[in-house]
């Protein structure tokens, strides 16, 4: 009876828990509260009953290390990556945004590889508590820590975007701002494919809609380019402000044409996100073939 309640005071504990991480993002000070005040108290109770003193001292380290980590490291972990992200966002962006990215270069992909990296070596830290050599893995840690402050501090001034009045925005890590202007293009071209997953061509694990947007500029400049790998409801939202902004400015816009597969992943992709189909038709032309 006592094994069961120790379960049953397990279950409710990890229930707060999972919680907790899911509102660190809306109220991280009440996420807090109920992750250390109420959860892991409960954690902790149910595990002695669930076992017994002798041995949660001799294992409990480890199943504490584990608690931590999904349900305090990695909700903490995201919450700061997500935060820096809306703070860059809320400086730079205004309402005129069709479109904006947090990197204007590939320069942007070391930070989400470096957030990713720090993921697993916490994630070998705290799963692993008995583990040798561990003070070097707290130093690498830290090097990480330290490296990704630094190179998101230099980068924060990195993006770029679509803007309804000014045209297309880069700025880089310097804040050097380059903006072309409707006048400066010469049209758009939206080219319709089909992503398949990478290990198989016929593998439909990560097959999917996707398209990237092509900007023509005049005077021989180098062509813009935005992808969308996957269909949501604003990313299609934002090829209807594209092509209205198209049209204000006399702009052709040519949407390549999708074969049978092409299609085929379109109308799977509207269906899976419950999207209406009469909306996006139109942008496309799929009712034109």
């Amino acid at each position: 009876m006592r094994k069961i309640g120790g379960i049953v005071i397990i279950i409710i504990s990890l229930v707060l828990a999972l919680s907790s991480a899911l509102n660190f993002q809306e109220d991280i000070i009440f996420a807090n509260i109920l992750l250390w005040v109420i959860s892991l108290p409960l954690y902790i109770s149910g595990q002695i009953m669930k076992t017994s003193k002798s041995e949660f001292k001799h294992r409990g380290k480890r199943w504490i290390f584990i608690y931590l980590f999904f349900f305090f490291i990695l909700p903490l972990l995201v919450y700061l990556h997500v935060s820096y992200q809306d703070f860059k966002e809320s400086i730079f962006v205004d309402d005129q945004f069709i479109i904006y990215e947090s990197a204007s270069s590939k320069l942007g992909v070391i930070s989400l590889v470096g957030f990713i990296i720090l993921i697993f070596l916490c994630a070998g830290r705290f799963l692993n508590p008995g583990l040798e050599r561990k003070g070097l893995l707290n130093v690498i840690i830290i090097g990480t820590v330290i490296f990704l402050i630094g190179f998101n501090y230099f980068m924060f001034s990195d993006y770029r975007g679509i803007h309804k009045e000014k045209g297309l925005i880069s700025s880089n890590w310097k804040g050097e701002k380059d903006i072309v202007s409707y006048e400066e293009m010469e049209g758009v071209f939206v080219e319709p494919y089909v992503h398949y997953a990478y290990f198989s061509r016929t593998s439909s694990d990560e097959t999917r809609f996707s398209w990237k947007v092509t900007f023509q500029l005049s005077n021989n400049k180098k062509e813009v380019v935005y992808h969308f790998p996957i269909v949501t409801e604003s990313s299609l939202e934002q090829m209807i402000d594209i092509e209205k902004i198209a049209q204000e400015n006399h702009l052709p816009i040519i949407v390549g044409e999708m074969d049978q597969e092409t299609r085929k992943w379109f109308d799977f992709d509207l269906e899976l996100e419950g999207l209406n189909e009469a909306r996006y038709y139109p942008f496309f032309q799929v009712n034109n073939r």
